[in-house]
């Protein structure tokens, strides 16, 4: 049995997790890029899924490693974690697997909004501060989520006004400079990849 993106099961609280850790096989092995993103606790996770009771219970691996190591910094508690799991880890590298791939070349454009986007850029940025002003001290929590809801908003309407507006005429800066290097790309019988952490833009696209 075998897992790709493992760290999608990092989280022991999930169902997602609980599913997993219910799959019976002889052999299994799990792929994943990042399998610690947050803390010790989710690699513990996943080695409960591909070697239970290598690490021990939650409680038993949060106080001989997590905590020590998240908590105190302790090199030699982090090290004796790094040698217990070792002979389970394959670790590989770009440079080491792509070796016929030529080196990566990074172009960055940069887009400077029309008058309208800037306008309407900071309408809803005066929203945004409009909207946490009235947020009160007792209301930390739910305003920290405010706060990351309104940059996302703002991000949003960098990459197309129709993504915060879905009914505005504003054109996108963003996106006539990507149909200028798709023609010069495609006119050189070049192919492209586009890529948006949005998807609701890569549909305006």
């Amino acid at each position: 049995l075998m897992l790709d993106e493992a760290q999608a099961i990092k989280n022991a609280e999930t169902k997602r997790s609980q599913a997993a850790m219910n799959l019976m096989a002889k052999f299994k092995m799990i792929t994943t890029g990042t399998p610690i993103e947050n803390h010790l606790g989710e690699l513990w996770n996943l080695f409960r899924f591909i070697n239970p009771g290598l690490l021990g219970s939650r409680k038993k691996f949060n106080e001989q490693f997590a905590n020590p190591i998240e908590q105190k910094g302790d090199i030699t508690k982090r090290l004796a974690l790094k040698k217990l799991i070792q002979p389970f880890i394959l670790r590989r590298m770009k440079s080491q697997v792509l070796d016929e791939l030529p080196a990566k070349t990074e172009i960055v454009l940069e887009v400077v909004q029309n008058d309208e986007e800037m306008a309407m850029y900071e309408a809803i940025r005066q929203q945004a501060l409009e909207k946490l002003s009235k947020k009160s001290a007792n209301q930390t929590g739910q305003r920290y989520i405010q706060i990351l809801a309104e940059i996302m908003r703002l991000r949003r309407a960098c990459c197309h006004p129709r993504l915060v507006l879905p009914e505005s005429q504003i054109s996108s800066s963003k996106l006539t400079l990507i149909g200028e290097v798709l023609e010069e790309l495609l006119g050189n019988k070049h192919k492209a990849l586009i890529f948006s952490q949005f998807v609701g833009h890569l549909s305006i696209v």
